[in-house]
């Protein structure tokens, strides 16, 4: 339309300005050049009714142009705020903790870590770890579990309680250099030695303690988080406990699920035999070379008895000794200590060191190989219920409300995990996602100590868990701290 208008005034001007035309162009030339107006006066095309249509198709543009600015913005605008809502919904999602399965659903897999929103600190109580005291050699592997779950470092425990059960000065000055690394550690002397008076020190209504014994020499990195989770899920429960590795009654479980490997003592020592600091990975080890019809003699042991001497059957085969995988298969493992083992509080698996080794030597693969989920058991959440059985207390979760009531706490273990929970009918539960490892019952020390197992432990501790710190300093000159 523009371009026949600008035609037409093009024709006018130069039939105006011709000599000879202007008489001979009438009406009807004009009307078959100029566009049509709805007014029908086609006289004359003038220059202000030409601008102001351009005015009108500018105005046009203008709003066109708006409508589209307009259009953009509005979109721009709705993606900003989906952005900003989802990331106020990711914020939430880490700064309240939801539950595993919603992050699972948005992430692929929940975080096993302090900064996982699983571990978020809970508010509103106090978590002190309780540790009962007396063996540096072990609390110098201990510490550096204990400092990586402190609430300073992203952990969970507010504050660690020392009480010395030890009247030995050589300790006591270890504990007083220890208390000082950190102000979260705290010593209390016990006013009379023994299990019982360390619970008159577990009584504030609002704290949650978890009892720790000092020969804990492992402590898997989301152990306390899901101690303590599970103890705020299910409070009609009187106590949790963590899953231990050798403990008479885990163990049982241990052996049924796939966590315990067949091991055996080596007979003696390899050529390139060295006492000096072995590496904690199972995988260095050879196998172990033997007739196949070999199964694992037990010797004369039995509760009570003595450990047998080095070299006899039952004792370990040498000093500082190792023990070697076999190929895994049933079969294997039926030659094996642990296939010894029975559900039992006090059974053979409370008194033997080689079951004992065994255990511990099928952690280090297990840790290794990040098969970690062996040692689960139990409900959807591994759960387990104890059904008023005794355990052992050497890592276990209970409120400062539950032991105020019920002092004086005479056989601790018997009450806190049987006799109290049958009473109350308030079970305890284990929490099997918890793994720790505990070094060594009264009757297994003696053959522990003919083992490397400490020397691999404290390894391990200083490869995953010191920051390069050496935790060996303190018995190198010479001190029993065992």
């Amino acid at each position: 339309m523009g371009r026949e208008r600008d035609d037409s005034r093009r024709l006018l001007d130069s039939t105006a300005s011709s000599d000879d035309g202007l008489d001979d162009f009438n009406s009807t030339s004009i009307e078959r050049h100029a566009p049509h107006v709805p007014d029908e006066e086609t006289a004359d095309y003038s220059d202000t009714s030409s601008m102001a249509e351009d005015k009108d198709l500018s105005r046009y543009d203008r709003r066109s142009s708006m409508k589209r600015r307009f259009k953009c913005s509005w979109l721009a605008l709705n993606g900003v705020c989906f952005c900003v809502t989802l990331f106020v919904f990711l914020l939430l999602a880490y700064t309240l903790g939801l539950s595993t399965t919603v992050r699972k659903t948005m992430f692929g897999v929940a975080n096993r870590d302090h900064d996982s929103p699983d571990w978020v600190k809970p508010e509103g109580f106090k978590i002190v770890a309780l540790i009962f005291y007396g063996r540096p050699r072990y609390v110098s592997i201990l510490d550096c579990y204990l400092k990586r779950n402190l609430a300073i470092n992203g952990g969970y425990l507010d504050e660690v309680h020392w009480m010395a059960n030890t009247d030995s000065q050589h300790d006591l000055d270890y504990l007083d250099t220890l208390v000082n690394t950190t102000d979260s550690y705290k010593a209390f002397h016990l006013k009379h030695l023994g299990f019982q008076s360390i619970w008159e020190h577990a009584v504030d209504n609002n704290t949650l303690y978890i009892k720790i014994d000092d020969d804990m020499v492992y402590i898997h990195e989301d152990a306390i988080p899901h101690l303590v989770q599970s103890r705020i899920a299910h409070p009609s429960a009187f106590d949790i406990a963590a899953n231990i590795v050798n403990s008479p009654l885990t163990n049982w479980f241990h052996a049924r699920t796939g966590a315990v490997l067949p091991y055996l003592p080596e007979p003696s020592p390899p050529l390139n035999h060295t006492s000096q600091d072995p590496t904690w990975r199972a995988s260095s080890l050879p196998f172990y070379s033997t007739p196949a019809d070999l199964t694992y003699d037990f010797g004369d042991l039995k509760d009570g008895h003595p450990l047998p001497s080095i070299g006899e059957p039952g004792g370990p085969p040498y000093k500082n000794h190792r023990w070697l995988p076999l190929p895994l298969s049933p079969q294997n493992l039926q030659k094996t200590p642990i296939s010894h083992a029975a559900y039992d509080a006090f059974g053979r698996a409370w008194t033997s060191w080689a079951i004992a080794a065994q255990q511990h030597y099928s952690l280090f693969s297990n840790i290794e190989t990040n098969h970690m989920y062996k040692y689960q058991f139990g409900d959807s959440d591994g759960i387990w219920d104890m059904q008023y059985d005794r355990y052992n207390l050497n890592f276990i979760a209970i409120w400062g409300r539950d032991v105020r009531v019920n002092l004086p706490i005479k056989d601790d273990e018997q009450e806190l995990t049987s006799d109290l929970p049958r009473l109350l009918g308030r079970p305890l539960l284990i929490d099997t996602r918890a793994v720790v490892s505990h070094f060594s019952f009264g009757p297994q020390n003696e053959g522990m100590r003919e083992t490397d197992l400490l020397s691999r432990y404290e390894a391990l501790a200083e490869e995953k868990v010191c920051m390069g710190k050496r935790v060996r300093n303190y018995c190198e000159s010479g001190v029993d701290c065992m």
